[in-house]
């Protein structure tokens, strides 16, 4: 089953994203256990993990770090009612 695909992604503190997803889902995806893989690392890099596109459902970064959007829908909780998009 293919999940829905990212709307909206912001970054928010401690590496966690806050993502919209086109069914209407709010929720937060926990980057930092991502960080110790080696293509991950450049997100250390506070620009780097800004630098970041919504291509094709999911998130690309500029230095060529993605996960798929499954990844990003199962592995994220929701967010809480009142949480800032």
């Amino acid at each position: 089953m293919q999940s829905p695909d990212i709307k909206s992604a912001k970054i928010l503190e401690n590496y966690k994203i806050h993502l919209v997803f086109e069914n209407g889902e709010n929720k937060i995806f926990d980057l930092k256990p991502y960080l110790k893989a080696p293509v991950f690392k450049p997100l250390l890099d506070k620009n780097e993990l800004y630098s970041f596109s919504i291509v094709d459902g999911t998130i690309e970064w500029k230095c060529g770090a993605d996960l798929s959007q499954n990844t990003f829908y199962i592995a994220s909780k929701p967010a809480k009612q009142g949480a800032i998009v």
